[in-house]
């Protein structure tokens, strides 16, 4: 056996480690001091909670990860998850598979009092370990060494539990093959896994389910109806559910609970507990205060975000910062779980955090600033949602807009691009809405439902349309803007049109009409009588609505506007078609589908070849009707006009079947009762029937 001059550890007989005169894992001891007495084998978790639910997933794991060598695992997720309760409930499961001790600490780095340093936490498990404290030695790094001579040829499960960052974490880790290290923590410890081999496990809210089983099970109600609305309200986190449901158990009913949580700004209230330091807004405090003053900045101010998620240029509006910041700043919220990435480049709160955050912006940020970034958030979405409308309907009239402040213009690059965009943005789209009329932006309020209109059409979003387009309205009447005024009611009109509204379209496009009358606006007059005519159509009043689009016509040669020829054409071809003229109905149609090309009108372009193939179709055309057709599906697809696409492939599909082709047409037809399906159109029945007895019509005679 032998030793150094500094005192340091060495190795005696059958692996036995020396330190200052002691071996530790035997019984021999030099010099005078007595043997100390055998410490019991260290069992230091904390007690397993009650009701534990679900996480069998994360479970199975943690377990796979231990069959490793020397595994390390970090468990992350926000505030209340449930990190620390999974940590400490495998632990217990696994005590046998451990049979040299489980060392736990709570390292501290999201709570009211300081962090641990790891030197405090390494004296704590020596002496755990059998370490006399006055041969410990005093500096990190030979604790680790000695930490890690003492696990040598053990198996120890080691917890290290609320870690701040991994700096914290790695003079603990153990070096033994048979040593499992279980780290939680709100940060997901990126460094730990890319440096070293750390395995991440996301912890996520329950799912309403076993939300659900864990408040009944503590609260004893039977109400799992009202419970699954609570936990929802909850944010299916354990820790509120938790807190719900000891609330319950003590004479709250479940009734007066959910009235609380559901009203506006009190859920972080009625989650309190009267020990605050548990109560939820305390729990979250602590990851905020850790927060650097910036990413605390960032984190506020997406509050004031109105949508369920939000992209990474949205947020750098509302931040006031370049996109490269801004994304450095997501990426580190949500590496501290305080945000979590929803898809490419799109970011969200967790539900209780966001009223976490609305509480802190509200507190911290003046009025000023407030309104400053949902001013330069609403300013982005109308600058975006122009640029989508430009993309997908070129030739349209598009709402004036100032040159951007920084010169730089939003441009999508084609009409895929700029309908995802709208697609993703929808839902906080139209909220915004509602905050710049809180606002008193006027400007915006009408401007960005008039830039949304063509989107919403081909959507079929005919709700989110007439409300919008009827706040657009309302704005323009508080401008004392005539011109905006009767393009907004053009707006409502046509939603109420497509809605089925027809009298109140007709109330709408008059009223339109008088105003450009008035106004001698000699564009929207047209445009107005062409509406007029194209609602009296839809009402079966085709005599009329022809004579009123024959008004229309001129208006536009007069004006110039060969784009609005070529629509009112396609209605004249309609009208003609429906009165029984294919003549003069075919003539219309090809002078419209000439007039949409050379303006590059994709959707007339599409409207004029299915009027083409409609009228094949009556007089008995059908290998031209299907050219037609095969046109305008092309097209409409294109431009993404999911309606029109499903009409004309309907059109389509007839045609083919009528001409033999059965399994072509049955595809397209699956194809359009899906899109209709999708769209919530009634047309989707009588299409779905279509192909029930194309499909009866293909099989054998079972007697032939």
């Amino acid at each position: 056996m032998s030793t150094d001059s500094g005192g340091n550890a060495f190795t005696g007989r059958a692996g036995q480690v020396v330190q200052a005169g002691i071996i530790y894992g035997g019984v021999h001891t030099r010099g005078e001091a007595p043997p100390a007495p055998t410490l019991p084998v260290p069992r230091q978790l904390p007690r397993a909670v009650t009701c534990f639910t679900d996480r069998t997933d994360n479970l199975a794991a943690l377990s796979a990860v231990a069959t490793t060598t020397n595994g390390v695992v970090t468990v992350s997720g926000p505030a209340g998850v449930g990190k620390s309760a999974l940590a400490v409930h495998w632990g217990h499961q696994s005590r046998e598979r451990y049979p040299d001790g489980q060392l736990y600490v709570n390292l501290r780095g999201y709570d009211r009092l300081a962090p641990l340093a790891p030197e405090e936490v390494l004296h704590g498990f020596l002496t755990a370990l059998g370490a006399p404290p006055d041969r410990i030695p005093g500096s990190l790094d030979a604790m680790s060494a000695l930490f890690r001579s003492l696990l040598d040829g053990k198996r120890v499960l080691l917890v290290a539990d609320n870690a701040g960052d991994a700096d914290q974490i790695r003079p603990l880790l153990p070096s033994a093959p048979g040593c499992f290290t279980i780290v939680t923590s709100r940060n997901r410890l990126g460094d730990l896994t890319a440096f070293d081999g750390a395995t991440p496990v996301q912890i996520d809210p329950l799912d309403t389910r076993h939300a659900v089983e864990l408040f009944l099970a503590l609260s004893g109600d039977d109400d799992g109806e009202g419970a699954a609305r609570l936990v929802r309200r909850c944010g299916r986190l354990p820790l509120t559910v938790r807190i719900a449901a000891q609330q319950a158990g003590s004479g709250t009913s479940l009734g007066e609970l959910i009235e609380e949580l559901e009203a506006d700004g009190r859920r972080l209230d009625s989650l309190s507990t009267p020990d605050e330091r548990r109560g939820v807004r305390t729990v979250f405090s602590w990851s905020y205060q850790q927060l650097a003053p910036a990413d605390a900045k960032a984190f506020r101010l997406l509050a004031l975000h109105a949508g369920p998620d939000f992209s990474v240029s949205t947020a750098a509006a509302l931040i006031g910062l370049p996109e490269r910041e801004t994304l450095r700043a997501l990426r580190g919220l949500v590496a501290v779980n305080m945000l979590e990435a929803t898809g490419p480049r799109r970011y969200a709160y967790h539900d209780l955090l966001r009223d976490y955050a609305r509480e802190r912006v509200v507190s911290e940020e003046p009025q000023g600033a407030r309104e400053e970034a949902l001013g330069r958030e609403l300013s982005h979405y109308l600058r975006m949602a122009d640029a989508a409308d430009r993309v997908l309907v070129p030739e349209r009239q598009h709402v004036p807009l100032e040159r951007a402040a920084d010169g730089e213009a939003v441009s999508f690059p084609g009409p895929e691009a700029a309908l995802a965009w709208c697609d993703a943005e929808l839902p906080s789209l139209v909220p915004a809405v509602d905050q710049a009329v809180e606002l008193g932006l006027d400007d915006v309020a009408w401007k960005l439902p008039v830039a949304l209109v063509y989107f919403l059409r081909l959507r079929r979003h005919d709700i989110h349309r007439r409300a919008l387009s009827d706040t657009a309205v309302r704005a323009s009447r508080r401008l004392h803007d005539r011109w905006a005024e009767t393009w907004s009611l053009i707006c409502v009109a046509g939603a109420e049109s497509d809605m089925g509204l027809h009298e109140d379209a007709m109330r709408h496009f008059t009223e339109a009409l008088t105003i450009s009358q008035a106004t001698g606006d000699r564009h929207w007059q047209a445009t107005s009588i062409y509406n007029i005519a194209w609602t009296l159509r839809l009402m079966g009043r085709h005599e009329e609505a022809l004579e009123r689009q024959r008004e229309a016509l001129p208006i536009h040669l007069s004006n110039g506007d060969r784009r609005g020829e070529s629509i009112t054409r396609t209605e004249i071809g309609a009208l003609s078609l429906a009165l029984g003229r294919p003549t003069a109905a075919f003539e219309e149609y090809e002078r419209a589908l000439a007039g949409s090309r050379a303006t590059a009108d994709l959707p007339t372009e599409a409207k004029s070849l299915h009027g083409l193939g409609d009228v094949c179709r009556t007089v008995g055309r059908t290998d031209d009707a299907i050219g037609w057709y095969g046109q305008a599906v092309e097209v409409r697809r294109r431009i993404g006009d999911l309606l029109g696409l499903a009409r004309s492939l309907d059109g389509l599909a007839v045609q083919l079947g009528g001409a033999g082709r059965a399994v072509e047409a049955r595809t397209l037809l699956a194809e359009a009762v899906a899109i209709l399906d999708s769209l919530g159109n009634p047309l989707a029945e009588e299409v779905r029937q279509r192909m029930t007895a194309s499909d009866a019509a293909a099989e054998p005679d079972p007697g032939s």
